[in-house]
């Protein structure tokens, strides 16, 4: 089964990788017709020396109007190589680089549109090493392997049938050479192919170690592991470091060295040869010459097919990763329905577990109002946020429905979905770019309705404070705001476009009382337009709620609104919400 799975994922990765070369079927005849001219005008060289030496040295005929002619000849052949070479070099460049454009555009894409539960278990630095290192893999089979076997295949046959022409013979013992270099490359590959996936699958646990560390630095040297980082990053390294090592002492042995080997051996065969033809006065001795450079160059051309055939190995598992990301099921398109017209929702006996043995949610069977304003309570690990992933569809319950409008989540398209709902999560995501980028992102918003987005979430403040308002430039991860105004920034975002559902994920836990008062008043205007589902850490933001609903353990266990929740004796809302208050009045009391 596992020999099956690995020859279903090499075959997948070698069309992905040799399937650009039908698609630049163009420039690869360009780059081909190079080569072939550059290997006519290299081969011809040591042909014209020969000429020179049987002709003209040895018999001492020094007229200078022929020597000129080959002279000339000589040179201009060597001038048309190097220049067909390099017209060559950049045309498999171009190839290589447009594979990886694409292969890196379709792998980001799919990357998009993976759903949430595939990152529950992704690491990221593992995720941007794929989209990053092995793809510029690929690179290095067009650039470096594939124009280097060709080239140098091409070479090997214009150099055979220059030898054919010379002596055929010897050109008979040269050719023993290639049963010999084959056999070593495929004992290569044999020995090798385990080593040089091992050694990419460190290369990007480092990747994921060193970013992990870096995004929580604060906390590592918080809480005094340094060393502790320190030692496991030590260990992860070593191993690539072994792994590595394995590659180069494998490459070392069985590469160069092999074929040094025979090439020696064969060297010493064609002058053994040469030596039993001259007793019979068959050979000249520039035919000896030009084999001798012909022998040079045969020799080079298959240590150069060997060395790269590393690279190929590199690029065949960095391939096979690409293409197990790329056939990684993507988020399911949905339904049809093109929108979500009222917002009204309905669970019906939903639950839900992110294993399916274990229900973290439900059985739930709840009717929520278009235009309402919901809040959910509870402890952590009650599933509050579940719910929510639920309603975004990042998850499908395993019994039960989830009605939107009266149809079912999946009757909508995903487009439906995701600007029927928005969503405000506990940490604000930023991108790199003005206020206006970050409002708008991507969706071509009116200036108008961005301007109201950023009104209705209370930004006039901060706006009329900046010199450059809307335009103005936050940096990475947004860090010229506070956390309350980077929160009142991912709300307009949300508002911006105009969901029939909003849905806040304790959206209120990091900001100051001023900021909460803020987006109180804008869930008070939004209130009755837009249906409200707001997951609440801080009870006072939901105080004006339809409803609360109180979940432990999944289960819904009181609902009501504040007023009715407050006066049962001994409810958890209400012990959670005097526990809330007489918190805040020992912090003021303290300040």
């Amino acid at each position: 089964m596992r020999d099956a799975a690995s020859k279903s994922s090499q075959s997948g990765a070698f069309s992905l990788l040799f399937g650009y070369l039908s698609r630049d079927r163009r420039l690869l005849a360009r780059a081909l017709l190079l080569l072939l001219l550059a290997t006519a005008a290299d081969v011809s060289g040591p042909l014209l020396a020969k000429h020179f030496i049987d002709g003209y040295l040895l018999p001492g005929d020094w007229a200078w109007q022929p020597l000129l002619l080959l002279l000339a000849a000589y040179l201009v052949t060597q001038l048309a190589s190097a220049w067909l070479r390099y017209r060559q070099t950049l045309s498999f460049t171009d190839i290589a680089l447009g594979a990886v454009l694409d292969i890196r555009r379709r792998v980001f894409h799919h990357v998009l549109r993976l759903p949430i539960r595939w990152f529950d278990h992704a690491a990221t630095g593992q995720l941007v090493s794929r989209i990053t290192n092995d793809t510029e893999a690929v690179k290095d089979l067009y650039v470096q392997f594939l124009s280097t076997v060709l080239t140098n295949a091409v070479l090997l046959l214009g150099i055979l049938a220059a030898m054919a022409l010379l002596d055929l013979r010897l050109m008979l013992i040269a050719l023993l050479l290639i049963p010999g270099v084959i056999g070593v490359i495929f004992l290569y590959q044999r020995l090798s192919g385990a080593a040089v996936a091992e050694t990419r699958q460190q290369r990007s646990e480092i990747n994921s170690r060193i970013s992990e560390s870096i995004a929580g630095m604060a906390v590592i040297q918080a809480g005094n592991q340094q060393a502790r980082f320190s030692a496991e990053f030590e260990q992860l390294n070593q191993r690539y470091y072994t792994a590595r090592v394995r590659t180069i002492k494998i490459s070392g042995l069985l590469l160069r060295p092999a074929i040094d080997l025979l090439s020696v051996v064969v060297l010493a065969a064609i002058i053994a040869g040469f030596g039993l033809a001259q007793t019979q006065g068959a050979v000249e001795i520039g035919v000896l010459y030009a084999f001798l450079n012909y022998l040079g160059r045969f020799t080079e051309p298959l240590a150069e097919i060997t060395q790269r055939f590393n690279l190929y190995q590199q690029a065949m598992v960095a391939g096979a990763r690409i293409e197990a990301l790329l056939q990684e099921a993507g988020e399911s398109t949905g339904g049809t329905l093109p929108t979500l017209t009222q917002g009204a929702i309905a669970l019906r006996a939903l639950q839900f577990g992110y294993q399916p043995d274990k229900p973290v949610l439900g059985p739930l069977t709840l009717e929520i109002p278009a235009g309402s304003f919901q809040a959910i309570v509870g402890h952590t690990g009650s599933g509050k946020s579940t719910l929510l992933n639920l309603l975004l569809n990042f998850y499908q319950p395993q019994r039960g429905e989830l009605l939107l409008d009266g149809e079912p989540l999946s009757a909508y398209s995903r487009e439906a979905l995701r600007s029927g709902i928005g969503l405000i999560p506990q940490e604000p995501f930023i991108i790199a770019g003005t206020l206006r980028d970050n409002i708008d992102m991507g969706r071509g918003l009116s200036a108008q309705r961005i301007a109201d987005a950023a009104h209705q979430a209370g930004l006039d403040a901060l706006l009329e404070r900046l010199p450059q308002g809307l335009e103005t430039q936050l940096g990475e991860r947004g860090t010229r705001l506070s956390s309350g105004q980077r929160q009142q920034l991912v709300i307009a975002r949300a508002l911006a476009g105009s969901p029939r559902i909003l849905l806040l994920d304790e959206a209120t836990a990091n900001i100051d009382s001023e900021t909460e008062a803020v987006i109180q008043r804008a869930l008070r205007a939004l209130h009755g337009n837009i249906t409200l589902i707001v997951v609440a850490h801080r009870l006072s933001t939901i105080r004006e709620a339809d409803r609360i609903l109180v979940l432990s353990q999944g289960e819904v266990i009181e609902q009501g609104n504040h007023r009715q929740l407050m006066a049962l004796p001994r409810g958890q809302y209400r012990r959670l919400y005097l526990l809330q208050q007489q918190a805040q009045r020992v912090e003021m009391a303290s300040h």
